[in-house]
């Protein structure tokens, strides 16, 4: 099933096979507050969600998804708070997430180890 109108034109996919960069997608500040948390503890309820107002954001770029009181990063959400810059996560003493980034910092191309590979989530 076609999932092209689920993207706005122009919004950067992991179809693309090119870094998405966040200054392109005109994120709120709110929205990369719930992008953070999101990534950080994964699915999260709505009566703990730092920002309803970013969340809203987050899924009419097609970032995270709201489902039955949950909300969770899709794909493009999670590959997108892996990639962000590590130096404006430190700038903005976002210890988890800048941790979490950083653990998940693999060159491109880098080989995967047995463990990594047999792990249920990624």
């Amino acid at each position: 099933m076609p999932t092209d109108h689920l993207f706005r034109k122009g919004a950067a996919t992991m179809r693309d096979r090119h870094p998405m960069i966040a200054s392109n997608l005109e994120l709120s500040p709110c929205a990369v507050s719930v992008l953070g948390q999101l990534f950080v503890e994964g699915p999260t309820s709505d009566n703990n969600i730092t920002s309803k107002a970013g969340r809203c954001d987050l899924v009419s770029a097609g970032l995270a998804f709201h489902e039955a009181g949950l909300s969770s990063l899709t794909p493009d959400g999670e590959r997108l708070a892996r990639e962000w810059d590590l130096c404006s996560l430190y700038a903005r003493r976002d210890r988890r997430w800048y941790l979490k980034a950083r653990a998940n910092a693999r060159p491109e191309g880098a080989a995967v180890s047995l463990s990594e590979s047999d792990a249920a989530v990624r």
